[in-house]
């Protein structure tokens, strides 16, 4: 196409590109700044030899990226989002895409909670080993013992199984194999069902716990210990407690949360996106996709991202 054809085409495309925003209400300044943000996209594309029509979902998390990497404020860039995904509505409207990738991006707005600093597995297992091996000393009597041991048990399962308070509240002794070194985790309202394999380092203290330190705790406690796994009325203050014993072996930790989100984190790095999903009992993918965000860039750029799929 000749540079005048070229022209014309672009000039044909803005002016009916131009009728659609003002058929949706747009003001002359708002298709302006938007006109400049649609420019930034397809420079940005050019530059990196993309077909905008045909831009995909990672390449979008690039582009944004680029975006705060450049200095544009986080706000600025949600604006830019905005603008953008009006563009691509509209050209799925006319044939010239066939979906709008941008609406599958959200960003996250001021008051939502970022994923927290992300912890390796080799730090995870250095505080589950370093918990489970503290000195006898440490407890002040036996049934502190006993908790003691209750409690390395429920930090494998937060750092190997990647459970929170919720899902260890509905774990029955039943759900145990360890002959097969397995735990099934029942469904709750907002998580799957799922099998996961144990890590070896945990199985001979969840076997102690079954075969002495339950039985120990329940006749200590003399009361009905019902189908569960723990005995705890409260499983959230069992898990803060825990909690506060862990933050005083690495002061990197913030909290049960922090946990769960290196856990899922770290197996993003080794299984596909749906074995995680299935792992970490997310009855949506896009729950699991909003984890992935932190393997494209630096993470403290990362955690301001948010893109519930519509």
């Amino acid at each position: 196409m000749s540079p005048w054809k070229a022209r014309r085409s672009t000039l044909t495309w803005t002016m009916s590109f131009k009728r659609y925003r003002q058929a949706g209400g747009y003001s002359e300044s708002s298709i302006k700044v938007q006109d400049s943000h649609i420019s930034q996209l397809l420079s940005w594309c050019t530059l990196q030899s993309i077909e905008p029509q045909g831009i995909t979902y990672n390449q979008v998390l690039e582009f944004i990226d680029h975006q705060r990497k450049r200095g544009i404020k986080h706000q600025s860039i949600a604006g830019m989002v905005n603008s953008i995904r009006i563009y691509f509505d509209y050209l799925v409207e006319i044939g010239c895409a066939t979906h709008n990738v941008f609406r599958r991006i959200r960003l996250r707005q001021a008051g939502r909670r970022a994923l927290p600093q992300v912890l390796s597995q080799q730090q995870l297992e250095k505080i589950y080993q370093a918990f489970a091996n503290l000195p006898l000393w440490h407890h002040r009597s036996s049934r502190a013992r006993l908790i003691h041991q209750r409690d390395t048990v429920v930090l494998g399962l937060m750092i190997f199984q990647g459970l929170d308070s919720g899902q260890l509240s509905r774990l029955e002794p039943a759900h145990l194999n360890l002959e097969k070194g397995t735990l099934y985790v029942p469904s709750g309202r907002k998580s799957n069902a799922r099998i996961l394999d144990m890590h070896t380092m945990q199985v001979l203290a969840m076997k102690t716990y079954l075969d002495k330190t339950r039985p120990q705790l329940i006749q200590m406690q003399k009361q009905d210990p019902g189908a569960y796994l723990f005995m705890v009325k409260k499983p959230g203050e069992m898990v803060a407690r825990i909690m506060r014993g862990v933050k005083r072996i690495d002061p990197q930790v913030t909290g049960s949360r922090q946990i769960r989100s290196s856990v899922i984190m770290g197996w993003l790095k080794r299984y596909n996106i749906r074995q995680v999903q299935y792992m970490a009992g997310h009855k949506s993918i896009r729950t699991t996709e909003s984890y992935r965000l932190q393997d494209l860039t630096d993470l403290t750029r990362q955690l301001e991202l948010f893109h519930p799929l519509r």
